[in-house]
């Protein structure tokens, strides 16, 4: 991923968007890669720019130890921010997921969002008007 934003998504039952991943950097789809095919769409968010890495060249470099070493640490990076996510999702109020993505997402209490309150609603498993309303009382309590 060069720019802008992709997203991996796949549809509910009741035909709901379920975002996977989302990414403005960095690869894509790698859950996939050793799979025929994809089991997902990916759906530009904005203008993106997107660099394609042919699998059977992708497979060599991971005969090479320093690349493969490399990727082993970036899907351990990857499955970290999975499991925080998924802490986050169990987290039972608006609030305490607020707290939770500011404490393992950001730096020193700052996270700079790079999407809408919308999304990151969406991302944090609420509705825009629980993120909202969340907000304004934080705000009024002066947090």
């Amino acid at each position: 991923m060069l720019s802008g934003e992709v997203r991996l998504v796949r549809r509910s039952r009741s035909g709901g968007e379920i975002i996977l991943q989302r990414t403005r950097h960095g690869f894509l789809a790698e859950a996939s890669l050793d799979q025929a095919a994809y089991h997902c769409d990916a759906i530009a968010a904005e203008p993106s720019s997107l660099l394609a890495i042919p699998r059977t060249a992708f497979s060599r470099a991971l005969t090479i130890t320093q690349f493969r070493n490399g990727w082993i640490a970036h899907l351990t990076r990857e499955l970290r921010k999975v499991r925080a996510n998924a802490e986050r999702l169990s987290l039972r109020t608006a609030r305490e997921r607020v707290l939770h993505f500011i404490e393992t997402e950001g730096e020193r209490g700052v996270v700079n969002l790079g999407q809408s309150k919308k999304d990151w609603a969406a991302e944090l498993g609420l509705t825009h008007e629980a993120l909202t309303a969340c907000w304004r009382k934080w705000r009024t309590a002066g947090n």
